[in-house]
């Protein structure tokens, strides 16, 4: 391929991989305000979220209207489109092969499309029963707890290989990168979904109410939102040297 047209490929490339970064981050960040609805709680700290009260702050709605809680669900129409921003992931990390590479990235991205689907969706309809509590009553006890039940039960069992994907992916991901073989340095895990994940974790459960719950609250948006900045800057700033290697794959294919 003439120098020319190569750099006429990487300008192509890095416009898109901006286009995903910045717009795929506005979008993510719509969905830290739908979990900040979904989970939010005044009253607990970063050690009641790993506890039974986070359980009753869901099923409750932590008291918001329903129609508070039907906006809240216009976040999962994006999910397919948070897949997206693992393009970036991709071309990252494809030199580590196809089980360290690209493996990971299609099991976060199994797991991304899932999430909003089942989990995001779920969060809502957990808090169906207390919701309509709230307005109407309820003189069964007896029938309101088994049906709370049965509908966790059905939120566990859809959302089981979207955790297990996710948790696979992010893991398989790391160790990618920590192989050396990526754009990415090494460092870079500290970045990734699973460096995300962890660093959120340690830094909400030390965190008192009120505030625990806007980190920990809204923990899949960084999730998503922290690897994707991070990646979009990483990419746009060292995008020369991967367009030569798609390029040439590309080529091999068409021989």
């Amino acid at each position: 391929m003439a120098p020319k047209e190569l750099s006429l490929e990487i300008d192509r490339l890095r416009r898109c991989l901006k286009l995903l970064g910045i717009g795929g981050s506005i979008l993510i960040l719509w969905n830290g305000v739908c979990d900040l609805i979904y989970g939010y709680s005044a009253t607990l700290s970063g050690t009641s979220y790993f506890s039974p009260s986070v359980i009753t702050t869901v099923l409750t709605a932590d008291g918001r209207p329903h129609w508070m809680m039907l906006i809240a669900q216009t976040a999962g129409w994006l999910y397919p489109l948070f897949a997206l921003t693992y393009v970036h992931w991709w071309i990252g990390m494809r030199r580590a092969g196809f089980w360290l590479g690209t493996f990971p990235v299609l099991l976060l991205v199994y797991a991304v499309v899932m999430i909003g689907g089942i989990q995001h969706a779920g969060f809502a309809f957990l808090s169906v029963l207390e919701q309509a509590k709230s307005v109407v009553g309820s003189t069964d006890p007896t029938f309101f707890a088994l049906a709370n039940r049965y509908i966790i039960e059905h939120f566990l069992m859809g959302d089981l290989t979207a955790i297990l994907a996710l948790d696979a992916g992010a893991f398989l991901l790391a160790i990618g990168i920590l192989s050396g073989k990526t754009i990415y340095p090494r460092w870079f895990v500290v970045v990734s979904p699973l460096g995300t994940l962890v660093i959120t974790i340690m830094v909400g459960i030390l965190l008192p109410a009120p505030y625990a719950g806007y980190v920990l609250a809204p923990f899949g948006t960084w999730f998503l939102l922290v690897p994707n900045i991070a990646s979009a800057i990483w990419l746009r700033n060292h995008i020369d040297t991967a367009p030569e290697d798609l390029v040439g794959a590309s080529r091999q294919r068409s021989g």
